[in-house]
């Protein structure tokens, strides 16, 4: 059988199961080990039996017992890098890398070839930290979590990536002894009564969910993080498009003299807020 004829086969079990053709594509192109051009210049050639058995295999998981093509192959991609995920920590999204990109443009305009100290608050597979730090020389970046796992999985990136960043099991705040120029977080923000998607549904629980109206973990952070921030500082989230206004209103309350900018994703929802301290953002 070949790539094309296995692939076809795939996307109609997908579909079948209203699953994501791209994720049976991802699956079979990573457990080939082939880059994206050889893949699709090997389309029509035979497959291996044992990489068919397999792919077949991890497909049944994916689309009948609902386990995420990124635990299936153990990790996934981030800013172009490669990161080690499971269960333990949440698959890192396309939006996370847009803030990313944010963070690094602030720093172009706000802080450009100055020394920076980061922190990345509940960092989980350490991804945004990661990107940061091997992004910007200038940054020197902590990155934190309240599972042990999860920061099991960050020291395995940090040392697969040679990213010099330094890891710290901490509650929130409770075990931060430096100060900031930048606190970035993508915390969880679903509301705890908001049912998701089965698949979603293998990822920690303790990284998904924020309470009644999924903000709890951002009104933590910005009652706390006054006592963590350089004189001119950012403060930078990722959140659910339904939170914009309440975070904007417990960002007002905590720093009423801010300069705050909330920014729509590629999709066009409203998914990032950014607190300035000091001058940062003053320019907006």
């Amino acid at each position: 059988m070949t790539y094309e004829t296995l692939l076809k086969i795939a996307y109609k079990k997908t579909n079948t199961q209203n699953k994501e053709e791209e994720a049976a594509k991802l699956l079979l192109m990573e457990l080939s080990k082939q880059e994206p051009h050889q893949f699709f210049s090997n389309f029509k050639k035979e497959v291996p039996q044992k990489l068919e058995t397999e792919f077949l295999d991890k497909l049944d998981q994916y689309l009948l017992l609902n386990i995420p093509v990124q635990h299936l192959i153990g990790y996934s991609y981030f800013y172009g890098y490669k990161i080690n995920v499971n269960n333990h920590v949440l698959i890192p999204r396309g939006e996370t890398e847009q803030l990313v990109e944010h963070v690094l443009f602030y720093y172009d305009k706000y802080f450009v070839d100055q020394k920076v100290d980061v922190l990345d608050l509940g960092t989980g597979s350490g991804c945004i930290g990661l990107a940061l730090s091997l992004e910007e020389e200038n940054m020197n970046v902590i990155i934190s979590d309240i599972s042990e796992d999860a920061l099991k999985v960050a020291k395995d990136n940090q040392q697969n990536l040679g990213a010099k960043v330094q890891i710290v099991q901490s509650d929130l705040f409770n075990n931060i002894k430096n100060t900031f120029d930048i606190i970035v977080s993508n915390p969880p923000y679903i509301p705890d009564t908001e049912t998701v998607q089965d698949i979603v549904s293998k990822e920690p629980k303790v990284a998904l969910y924020g309470g009644l109206l999924g903000v709890d973990f951002y009104e933590k952070i910005m009652m706390s993080s006054k006592s963590y921030l350089n004189e001119n500082a950012l403060i930078a989230f990722e959140h659910g498009f339904q939170q914009k206004q309440r975070i904007f209103e417990i960002a007002q309350e905590h720093f009423p003299n801010a300069h705050i900018i909330q920014v729509k994703d590629l999709a066009g929802k409203d998914r990032f807020t950014f607190i300035g301290i000091g001058n940062v953002l003053h320019l907006e």
